[in-house]
């Protein structure tokens, strides 16, 4: 029997993120949709409580530093403290 995962859409610094049902038994990790597009990214499950709900007060920039490329597909081009530096946008200048 599948457990039931939490497909409600979460937040972690800004970052929308929605678990995929699937067959997690005996995995390490759980996958998430990023701000409801197909570009995704693993969590592992020590930072997540059984249903697939982060935990409280956990750090999980680390994830979203190895995609920061698919954060910028899924549309978050601003900078996010801890995860993105830069913003992709270039930046205004006046014409002279």
């Amino acid at each position: 029997m599948i457990p039931k995962i939490n497909q409600q859409k979460q937040t972690y610094k800004g970052i929308e993120l929605v678990c995929i049902q699937r067959n997690y038994i005996n995995r390490k990790a759980k996958r998430y949709t990023l701000g409801g597009t197909n570009q995704n990214v693993w969590i592992p499950t020590k930072h997540l409580e059984a249903d697939g709900t982060i935990k409280a007060s956990e750090d999980i920039d680390y994830v979203f530093r190895k995609a920061v490329r698919r954060l910028e597909i899924a549309g978050y081009t601003d900078p996010i403290v801890g995860i993105k530096r830069r913003s992709t946008s270039t930046p205004y200048k006046e014409s002279e």
